[in-house]
């Protein structure tokens, strides 16, 4: 021991004092609560310079010289209006922009920007623009030319309402845009701008003029923000800015008075039907006062991530995902909005439990109401909000954004350099009480997408009045009413067949083939082929889908036999299969329903996408099928009946062209469900009693 030295021993006690103080620290630590957080960091947030030109237009400049570029973003700020019969037309101005001016095509102004190695786009409220710091006049002088100068070419419009309507026609399969168009009706209504959806009919109503009319109208500089980030001092900022957006003339915006909101009467369910869907889309959603500068801006967002906000802790998510197994993900949102915001939660399910999910949905939403949320709780939602807002100071942008939004919205100067000071300060008493003040669970609109069989299970979570049902669009689909009198089955079917050029002369093909397209819900499109021969002694059918030439799927039968080639393997039809594509193959099939046993009967008539149809019913056995035939014109545009893998499958058909000069009509365009899953088919092109080669219908000709 005495060889041991005196530092040494001197270490050793200090050693066996820390353990001590240690274990006495350790014993007296209360593990049954929340270690209380140190005080909030204090945050240097850079100060962005702030200009303004002499026509009104604001520049907000972020020096960062690290790069040598330059981002260039522009917002307008203007009180939104209602855009009527025309919805959609600040989305069809978006698509416009940049579509050409007196100086440069759409395709010039592409051409230009890439040989800058630079990026740009615009829409019907600003632009965004980037390029190395040397590009920058050049790159200005287009995009100032693009969103200034823009001449809104008709052929480009035709263009891009081409695109739309195509877009506009998969949204009866697209649960999501049903869904989306669904909440902006109901919490909002149509008097609302925030409620208005673009249809097939707004669409057609939207011309050239209205677009050069808005951009007269709102586009001016004296409601524009200019941000400017990079690599560039303010006095050059404010050079450029000058030198490219200088003689732009301000102007008066116009004021339009917008209806408020408001809150249904009890809870309603509002519903939206997709035949076959194997999933629900539920959003549980109200309006809520909560504009920017909120003094509970801070509990708000607290609430809301612990409800199910974006943190996978959500409650929401721990319930319906962990626990009960009934989705992938179920969340809730609430955004602070200068007009109205919105609550929102929202979950896709499985069909079959789609009623108790709701239980569960508006038990969470009852709960964060009436119970003090746990400290851990509150902790955890704290750490995760203050690590996403530091997380966004690392883009040099979002300073550019803090000012941007302290300008607009008449914040504080230390509204952000403050924030995780409110943040920290917030109590469990404070989450409750704004939890009472925004969310009304009494007063919601349950708003589902989904298979129509589920519509009895959703009476029990409305306050009464009815399940209000509405088409893809937010339309409120009118109930079936009894068809006029003297409505035959026999008549509506003549009727059909007169408009597409005759039964007559449909009975008298001898086959028939088609080339296009078809496309798939998740985005996929291909080449799609046909070719069908009509006979009762060798009838035969032959379809392919091809990728770039390539088949990768083929379907042929003849007879009473079929096969199919997929990813090169070759099986045979299962012989159901090919008795259901035969018993569908006749041109003249819904003339002769009843001449092969079917019972036929007319339900009446109801709206679909907006267009009063006549309901025929053919039933035989337990087998059930349902057309739709446009009032106005007796062309059929929706049918309803068994698919090959035994679910129902919805088809809907728009588009009648002549393919020939016989004058028989074709559906362009044929869109369906089956088990949720959506596809569109798309004719080209069209012959009419081709000659078939010996092998037209084998596997491989």
């Amino acid at each position: 021991m005495k060889l041991i030295s005196t530092t040494l021993l001197r270490r050793a006690g200090l050693f066996a004092m820390a353990c001590a103080v240690s274990a006495l620290s350790w014993g007296q630590v209360d593990r049954s609560k929340a270690p209380e957080a140190g005080p909030a960091p204090e945050l240097k947030i850079g100060t962005p310079t702030k200009l303004k030109l002499d026509n009104g237009l604001q520049v907000i400049v972020v020096e960062n010289h690290r790069m040598p570029a330059v981002t260039w973003s522009m917002t307008l700020d203007y009180p939104p209006f209602l855009e009527g019969n025309k919805a959609g037309l600040t989305s069809i101005v978006s698509d416009m922009m940049g579509s050409g001016t007196e100086q440069r095509t759409k395709a010039q102004i592409a051409e230009e920007v890439e040989f800058l190695g630079a990026s740009f786009r615009s829409s019907a409220t600003g632009f965004f623009a980037s390029s190395l710091s040397k590009h920058t006049g050049d790159l200005l002088r287009i995009v100032s030319d693009a969103i200034l100068n823009p001449t809104f070419p008709e052929e480009e419009l035709e263009k891009v309402k081409k695109q739309v309507s195509s877009g506009l026609a998969n949204t009866p399969t697209s649960p999501g845009d049903i869904a989306s168009n669904l909440v902006a009706a109901t919490n909002f209504g149509a008097l609302h701008p925030y409620g208005e959806v673009m249809t097939e009919e707004s669409l057609n109503e939207i011309r050239r003029d209205d677009l050069v009319k808005y951009h007269k109208t709102y586009f001016r500089p004296n409601v524009s923000y200019l941000i400017v980030v990079g690599d560039i001092t303010p006095d050059e900022a404010y050079a450029k800015a000058n030198a490219h957006f200088g003689k732009w003339f301000r102007g008066d915006i116009p004021y339009t008075r917008i209806m408020p909101a408001k809150f249904p009467t009890g809870n309603q369910v509002r519903f939206a039907g997709i035949d076959g869907a194997v999933q629900s889309t539920i959003n549980i959603t109200q309006p809520v006062p909560f504009p920017p500068g909120h003094p509970d801006a801070a509990a708000i967002q607290l609430m809301n991530s612990i409800l199910g906000g974006g943190a996978f802790s959500g409650r929401l998510m721990q319930n319906l995902r962990e626990d009960k197994a009934y989705t992938y993900g179920a969340r809730s949102s609430l955004s602070a909005d200068p007009v109205t915001a919105q609550f929102s939660a929202f979950a896709n399910v499985r069909t079959e439990v789609t009623d108790s999910a709701l239980v569960e949905f508006m038990a969470e939403i009852n709960r964060i109401r009436d119970t003090k949320v746990d400290s851990a709780e509150l902790a955890t939602a704290k750490a995760f909000m203050s690590g996403s807002f530091a997380r966004s100071l690392e883009n040099e942008g979002t300073v550019a954004r803090f000012a941007l939004n302290i300008e607009r919205y008449g914040l504080p100067d230390d509204y952000y350099q403050t924030y995780l000071q409110r943040l920290e300060a917030v109590t469990v008493e404070d989450i409750q009480r704004v939890a009472q003040n925004m969310l009304k669970p009494k007063n919601l609109n349950i708003c589902v997408v989904g298979s129509p069989d589920i519509l009895d299970k959703l009476r029990a979570f409305d306050a009464g009045g009815g399940i209000d049902q509405y088409d893809p669009f937010g339309r409120v689909r009118i109930p079936r009413t009894d068809a006029p009198a003297g409505t035959t089955v026999e008549g509506v079917v003549n009727r059909h067949f007169d408009a597409i050029g005759g039964a007559k002369a449909w009975s008298k093909l001898t086959g028939l083939t088609t080339t296009g397209s078809v496309e798939f819900g998740g985005g996929m499109s291909l080449q799609h082929s046909e070719s069908k021969r009509f006979s009762k002694k060798d009838p035969a059918i032959r379809t392919e889908l091809a990728m770039a030439g390539q088949a990768v799927m083929i379907r042929a039968i003849s007879g009473s036999q079929g096969q199919e080639l997929q990813m090169g393997a070759t099986s045979d039809m299962d012989v159901a299969t090919v008795a259901t594509m035969l018993d569908y193959h006749s041109p003249i099939r819904l003339t002769r329903m009843e001449k092969n046993g079917y019972s036929a009967s007319v339900l009446g008539q109801e709206e679909v996408a907006g267009q009063m149809c006549t309901v025929l019913e053919f039933t035989k056995g337990e087998a059930v099928e349902t057309y739709w035939f446009r009032a106005e014109d007796g062309l059929l545009i929706q049918q309803r009946r068994p698919a090959l893998d035994g679910t129902m499958a919805t088809e809907s058909m728009d588009q009648y062209l002549a393919f020939g000069d016989n004058g028989l009509k074709l559906p362009a365009t044929k869109s369906s469900t089956v088990a949720g899953q959506s596809m569109i088919v798309r004719i080209a092109a069209a012959t009419f009693n081709p000659e078939f080669a010996a092998n037209a219908f084998a596997l491989q000709p």
